[in-house]
């Protein structure tokens, strides 16, 4: 599967805009390599609910399951940080 990182999540992830992950049965399994690989700063980002939005497919998590929505091998992930406008 393929993680999409865009805008400024990147300096979590020493400017990689993509990852090639192994099989994970779910989003919580994919954010625990997430955080293996690119360390606790990166999911601390992600873990703050207004900071970022999680497609899975082109599709927000909260319609499939939230952390534990069911991830395939074929799978796109795109990781994308909220604007703020203010």
């Amino acid at each position: 599967m393929t993680v999409t990182f865009y805008g400024n999540i990147t300096r979590y992830t020493n400017g990689d805009k993509t990852f090639i992950a192994k099989n994970h049965s779910t989003l919580r399994d994919l954010l625990n390599e997430l955080s293996d690989n690119y360390g606790e700063n990166l999911t601390a980002f992600i873990d703050s609910r207004d900071s970022c939005l999680i497609l899975i497919n082109g599709k927000g998590i909260m319609l499939s399951g939230g952390l534990d929505s069911p991830l395939d091998q074929n799978d796109k992930i795109d990781i994308l940080p909220f604007v703020d406008a203010g």
